[in-house]
């Protein structure tokens, strides 16, 4: 595996602006894409973040299977080998930008499943239990609880407990293919925090497929360095 940054040239900011890529995840994805030599029935063998700095332009986080190259003047890209050496016990601080999701049934009968946003479904239960929004607790609760329960069965399933965490940004993104009518529509929050590797190589697996959905478009990328 491969961990890159990726950044913009002078050049690379003034053509971005033209065309809207930043604007776009599905050109962001694109943009990502065209990093590798890619065949048509080429599968993503990636994962990426986009960063924000103020007052700067965008760069971004790539763990790859292969090596990315800048095949343009647009984009530079800086690459090492990404081979982490991990055993259960270690403490790692960590950053994940996640579409978190739950799904249930239908509740119609039929086998259909639908998946809901962590932090919409917490809401949910919070009306049901309290129809006064007043009796509620206020949104931050929430948004921690949900993610706390998330990040849990996440570490149950793939060999870490996290000790610390924190809760930023969920936002509502809505991505359109140029020239497809069809829009979709996800959500992702940023949680950051330690936590301690109980089964290495579980981990060191996830860490390579990325967790929650949304993957193509910038979610799922879990950074890590040592606590």
């Amino acid at each position: 595996m491969y961990l890159s940054r990726i950044r913009f040239t002078p050049e690379g900011i003034r053509a971005q602006c033209r065309s809207g890529v930043v604007a776009n995840p599905f050109r962001e994805h694109q943009m990502i894409w065209n990093l590798f030599e890619n065949t048509p029935d080429q599968r993503r063998d990636f994962l990426y973040r986009r960063e924000d700095q103020p007052g700067k332009p965008p760069f971004y986080y790539l763990l790859s299977a292969r090596r990315p190259e800048a095949r343009n003047d647009l984009l530079m890209v800086e690459t090492k080998v990404f081979e982490p050496s991990l055993e259960a016990g270690d403490r790692l601080r960590f950053e994940l930008r996640a579409n978190a999701v739950i799904t249930r049934k239908a509740g119609d009968n039929s086998k259909r499943r639908i998946r809901r946003d962590i932090i919409e479904a917490r809401v949910d239960q919070y009306k049901v239990r309290y129809p006064e929004p007043a009796d509620r607790p206020p949104s931050s609760v929430i948004h921690q609880e949900a993610a706390e329960e998330w990040m849990q069965r996440q570490g149950e399933q793939h060999g870490f407990e996290v000790s610390e965490l924190l809760v930023a940004h969920h936002r509502y993104h809505k991505v359109r293919k140029p020239g497809d009518d069809n829009l979709r529509q996800f959500t992702s929050i940023d949680v950051f925090g330690s936590l301690t590797v109980t089964d290495a190589e579980r981990f060191a697996e996830q860490l390579m497929k990325g967790f929650g959905r949304a993957k193509a478009f910038g979610c799922g990328l879990m950074l890590v360095r040592r606590a």
